[in-house]
């Protein structure tokens, strides 16, 4: 069975050579009790932003879109209310949806059942996003054992293991389909959407070197290399962007005036859970090395100035703090390609990155390297 996905695939593998010219992109579809109703299909781009590409009102059951196509590339379908991100291509996309009704608590609701089937490039994405949702449904089932599940200790355990393993089936099937797919279109996507936020540069390196030429020279290919390079901006051994932003009392702060002392850069948010849990370690290595020339700055994710202000002092973050109160859209959390809080980067005193990806007694102990 678990061959079943790899061998689906293979069975169109050819299609990847056969693949006609580049010209028109085609979406036909079903909607059964869909008259009436629009699709929309989209493109993403970024900060919660989207640009209309083209849409279709259901009628007699059917909708069809078809424009001339540029490149081919990730655009997102929008179908009663629910998205889904397809890989846009010259091979026709077939997309048979059913109006679903169901009654929760006294109140009738609708829903969408969608099926999308197309070139193999959207099989091989499609085999991505299963893994993803599979992914999220646990950490789902996590972030709703609290308190009230202590009486079931073994619940969390379970789906902390299930979640270890589902990331680990997520970490194999990536690497089956780079290995197998190099002339993929949905590969250079999926390595830049995924890998590169989780994985190191030399691996993503590794990996988009693997692609075929006929790729590589593709927009998602170019679009793959714009975010390596934006990558190595971080990397360690490279001097990362310089910035300037306001401490809470407006006091402009930059980066470069930490030069010439070790001093550790902390993306963090007070709505967010793990930088909280990971404070004490942060604190510990503060108290310790402060002494001896060792400082800190927070780059706070915060939009709002209150809560920020208030969960520096209720937590006692005696260091220098800054932020843009732009949250997500912090011009400097773009500049450092940040998917995920906290991210901390440990620059030395000539301005270089030391080490990156720091947690707990490794934070401490990498650190000390410097100070013992």
């Amino acid at each position: 069975m678990k061959k079943n996905w790899m061998n689906g695939i293979l069975a169109g593998l050819f299609l990847l050579g056969c693949t006609p010219e580049v010209t028109t992109y085609t979406i036909e579809g079903t909607w059964d009790g869909g008259d009436g109703k629009v699709v929309y299909l989209k493109k993403d781009l970024g900060d919660k932003k989207y640009e209309m590409i083209d849409s279709a009102v259901v009628t007699n059951g059917k909708f069809r879109m078809q424009q001339p196509l540029e490149e081919v590339d990730e655009r997102i379908l929008e179908i009663g209310g629910m998205t889904h991100i397809i890989i846009l291509d010259s091979v026709p996309i077939q997309v048979n949806c059913e109006t679903v009704k169901r009654t929760l608590r006294g109140k009738e609701i609708e829903n969408v059942r969608t099926e999308i089937r197309g070139s193999i490039e959207q099989d091989i994405f499609n085999t991505i996003m299963t893994t993803q949702r599979n992914e999220m449904l646990v950490m789902l089932g996590l972030s709703m054992t609290g308190k009230e599940d202590q009486q079931k200790p073994g619940m969390k355990d379970s789906l902390v293991q299930m979640y270890i393993a589902v990331k680990a089936q997520t970490a194999h099937t990536i690497d089956s389909l780079v290995t197998h797919y190099p002339d993929s279109y949905a590969v250079a996507l999926i390595i830049n959407n995924f890998v590169a936020r989780q994985r190191d540069l030399p691996e993503v390196e590794k990996m988009y070197e693997s692609l075929t030429p006929r790729i590589r020279n593709a927009y998602l290919g170019r679009k793959l290399k714009a975010t390596i390079d934006k990558m190595k901006t971080t990397a360690i051994g490279s001097i990362p962007p310089d910035f300037t932003l306001q401490t809470p009392e407006g006091k402009s702060v930059s980066l470069t005036d930490y030069r010439g002392k070790y001093v550790l850069l902390d993306f963090w948010a007070s709505w967010c859970g793990p930088c909280l849990r990971e404070v004490p370690n942060v604190k510990k290595v503060y108290d310790r090395y402060h002494p001896k020339g060792f400082e800190i700055l927070s780059v706070s994710l915060d939009d709002k100035k209150e809560n920020w202000v208030n969960a520096i002092d209720k937590n006692d973050l005696n260091w220098d703090h800054v932020s843009s109160l732009q949250g997500w859209r912090c011009p400097v959390v773009k500049q450092y390609s940040i998917t995920g809080v906290p991210a901390m980067f440990l620059i030395g005193p000539d301005g270089k990155i030391l080490a990156s990806g720091l947690r707990g007694e490794e934070l401490i102990e990498k650190v000390g390297n410097y100070f013992n």
